[in-house]
């Protein structure tokens, strides 16, 4: 598939500037409490900035929205966008209330912030370096180890005859999925790809297959859906994937790799780890391997080709308490 820059931008895409400025450069040798005060920063600006553009009524799958486009020219948005100044300490950050009452000048003039801070903070390129970062091997990130190490046990090593993988995601070619020889192919997807060997695409814009050999035999989705913007996304997202795996014949590979933040399942107020099963039992996925680190927890499971396509799974409070985070996959 010939690649083809920004096409269609997500909102992890950096925008052209008022100013004319692409950002900060690159930040390099980043500290590991840096890098994860990033890594947060910027889910919290995008998350901040989905929910303000669906209130003004602009389509949150692109940027190029014309009447995003119409805002960002208004003197109101340009003042507060040209005012505003990022505090150097991450633990002075504004906090970015969006009450059910804000008026559309009060919305604009939010998201003018957000997006001042986003270009400030360097935009999507400081985040990816530290993502890249984050995932290392040498500071022990690269998940796809994991994914590896289960798929050289017993139960696996039949069906690694011939398999390729779509990596969603991916931040390097060199990690230890593309390097441990089990796939006779990798096709590595990004939104902001860093490397010629990465395809630019965002996944929920890629094709639908037309034919079993356009499919994979594995999936791996490693901290990418909790930074979709919102709850049907990151379903939607799941029920997608499934139209990418190969069905499962004489027990042929057809598996997906899953990673997600610790507190999505430990610390949310709307979901849980068996809330997860749940869903993705529906989608016709079965648990094989799972396993909780310090920070993140993997699941390896396979898909059986039978999906649900009358599953759902709203939005509700499964667990109370003031310090839980609101992460949710619904269908």
């Amino acid at each position: 598939m010939a690649k083809t820059k920004n096409a269609k931008r997500g909102l992890s895409v950096r925008s052209t500037s008022i100013t004319g400025k692409t950002g900060l450069a690159k930040q390099k040798n980043l500290k590991p409490e840096h890098t994860r005060q990033i890594i947060r920063r910027f889910h919290i600006l995008q998350k901040n900035k989905h929910t303000i553009l669906t209130r003004l009524g602009i389509s949150a799958a692109s940027v190029e929205d014309q009447n995003y486009d119409s805002i960002r020219k208004e003197g109101l948005y340009q003042t507060e966008f040209k005012n505003f100044k990022v505090p150097a300490k991450y633990s002075d950050n504004e906090v970015y209330r969006i009450d059910s009452g804000l008026t559309k000048s009060d919305l604009t003039r939010v998201l003018a912030r957000i997006d001042s801070e986003i270009e400030q903070r360097g935009g999507i390129d400081v985040y990816q370096s530290a993502s890249t970062q984050g995932q290392n091997g040498k500071r022990g990130g690269d998940s796809s180890k994991k994914l590896v190490e289960w798929l050289r046990l017993d139960g696996y090593q039949a069906k690694l005859q011939n398999v390729n993988a779509l990596e969603i995601g991916c931040l390097s070619p060199n990690n230890v999925i593309s390097i441990a020889g089990i796939f006779s192919s990798v096709c590595r997807i990004d939104l902001n790809s860093q490397d010629p060997a990465i395809e630019q695409q965002d996944f929920m814009q890629r094709p639908i297959p037309t034919s079993e050999a356009e499919k994979f035999n594995l999936i791996s989705c490693s901290l990418v859906i909790n930074f979709v913007p919102s709850h049907k996304e990151r379903g939607d997202m799941l029920v997608r994937m499934t139209k990418f795996l190969k069905k499962p014949k004489n027990g042929s590979l057809s598996s997906l790799f899953l990673v997600l933040p610790l507190p999505c399942i430990s610390n949310s107020r709307y979901f849980d780890n068996d809330r997860l099963l749940e869903i993705m039992s529906a989608l016709g996925f079965v648990q094989t391997y799972s396993y909780e680190a310090k920070k993140v927890a993997y699941w390896l499971f396979d898909w059986n080709g039978k999906t649900s396509k009358n599953a759902k799974f709203p939005k509700k409070e499964l667990h109370s308490g003031s310090q839980r985070n609101n992460f949710c996959i619904t269908l």
